[in-house]
C-alpha cells in the first residue's frame, strides 16, 4: 500500500479508536477493554512463539505471576501504580529467564512440557498464598482502583483510553524489536536452528531474551488486568486460559503484530457474540451447561478450521484485502516492463 494511503489508513484508524467510547454502550466499552488487555499479552506470547518458534503452554502463569505480584506491592507494601507495574514485568522477566533456561536443552513437545509443569507450579503457589491471606481460597484478593496522575482509572471509558496508549505503547515497540538484530536472529532460531548457530548468532542468549521480553509483557497484562478487575483469584490462571492465548496467536496469524491484535480481539469476543447468538435460543439452553460447552468448544473449532485453511491466520485475510485494493479496478499488476 503506498504510503500517504497508509498513512491516511493509521490516522483514520486512531480518530475512529478515540470515538469509540463516545458512540457505545459502557458494557461495549468494557469488552474492548478486555480486548486491550488480552492483546498485550497476546503480542508478548507472539514474539516467543510466532517468531522465535518456542512452544510455551505456561503463559497464564507469567499473568499470574504479575497479578499477584500486583497484590503483594499494593496490599501488603502499598506501593503506588507507577511502581507496581514495572515491578511486576519485572518479576515476569526474571520467571521468564529461569524457564528460559530448559529451552537451551530441550525443542518441541519436550519444551512445552516443561513449560506446563513450570505453570502448575506457579498455579499452586499463587493458590497456597491467596489460602494464607486472602479472605477465603475462593473470594480472591480485592485491590483498589489506581490512579494515574491527577486520573482515578475507576470506570470503563477512562480505562479504554490509558489500555488504548499501552496497546500502541507495546505495538510499537514489538514492531520495531522484531526489526532490529534480535528479531532477525528469533527468525534465525525459528526457521533454522542450527544454521543460525552455525552463522554465529547466540542461540541461548536470543532465546532467553524471547522469553524474558515475552513473561515481561504477560506479566504487565495480568498487573493491569488485576487493577482493572479490583481482584485477583488463582482460579483465573487455568491451562484452558494458555490454550486461549495460543488460539489468539493462532487464529491472529504467528509470526505478525497485527496477528496477534486481530487474534487476540477475535478470541476475546467469540463467547460474548455466543452470548448473543444464544439470546435468541430457548431459556433453558441460555441459561443451561449447553452455552458454556459451546463457547469452549468455539475455542478449538477455530483453532482446528484456521490450522486447516489458513494456517496463516486472520492477518492474512488482511493483507489479501489490502492487495485487491492495490490492484483495483484490474485484476493483476503490471509488470514493471509493461507500464513502460
Amino acid at each position: 500500500m503506498p504510503r500517504p494511503y497508509q498513512k491516511a489508513l493509521v490516522g483514520g484508524t486512531l480518530v475512529f479508536l478515540l470515538l469509540v467510547p463516545v458512540f457505545v454502550s459502557s458494557y461495549n466499552v468494557h469488552l474492548l477493554n478486555l480486548a486491550a488487555l488480552a492483546t498485550i499479552a497476546a503480542i508478548g506470547l507472539n514474539l516467543l512463539t510466532g517468531y522465535c518458534g518456542q512452544i510455551s503452554l505456561g503463559h497464564a502463569a507469567f499473568l499470574a505471576i504479575g497479578a499477584f505480584t500486583t497484590v503483594v506491592l499494593t496490599v501488603h507494601a502499598g506501593a503506588p501504580f507507577w511502581v507496581v507495574v514495572p515491578v511486576s514485568g519485572a518479576a515476569g522477566a526474571i520467571v521468564g529467564f529461569i524457564i528460559g533456561l530448559p529451552s537451551l536443552r530441550f525443542r518441541g513437545i519436550y519444551l512445552a512440557i516443561s513449560t506446563l509443569a513450570m505453570h502448575y507450579a506457579v498455579v499452586y503457589g499463587v493458590t497456597s498464598y491467596q489460602a494464607k491471606v486472602g479472605p477465603s481460597a475462593s473470594a480472591g484478593i480485592t485491590i483498589a482502583d489506581p490512579q494515574v496522575g491527577p486520573v482515578m482509572l475507576s470506570d470503563d471509558r477512562s480505562w479504554y483510553y490509558f489500555l488504548l496508549g499501552i496497546v500502541l505503547l507495546v505495538t510499537v515497540f514489538s514492531v520495531n524489536l522484531v526489526r532490529t538484530r534480535a528479531g532477525r536472529a528469533w527468525m534465525a532460531i525459528r526457521d533454522r536452528d542450527i544454521a543460525a548457530e552455525a552463522l554465529g548468532v547466540d542461540i541461548a542468549h536470543y532465546k532467553l531474551l524471547a522469553f524474558m521480553v515475552s513473561s515481561t509483557l504477560a506479566s504487565v497484562a495480568g498487573s493491569l488486568a488485576a487493577y482493572y478487575n479490583n481482584v485477583v483469584t488463582a482460579e483465573t490462571y487455568t491451562l484452558d486460559l494458555a490454550v486461549v492465548y495460543l488460539a489468539m496467536i493462532i487464529v491472529g496469524g504467528m509470526g505478525s503484530v497485527l496477528g496477534a491484535v486481530f487474534g487476540a480481539v477475535f478470541i476475546t469476543l467469540l463467547p460474548f457474540g455466543i452470548d448473543a447468538l444464544f439470546e435468541f435460543a430457548p431459556r433453558s439452553w441460555r441459561y443451561g451447561s449447553e452455552i458454556f460447552g459451546v463457547k469452549q468448544g468455539a475455542v478449538g473449532l477455530c483453532i482446528i478450521l484456521f490450522l486447516l485453511f489458513e494456517p496463516k491466520g486472520l492477518v492474512e485475510i488482511w493483507h489479501r484485502i489490502e492487495t485487491y485494493f492495490e490492484r483495483w479496478p484490474f485484476r493483476y499488476r503490471p509488470l514493471e516492463a509493461e507500464r513502460r
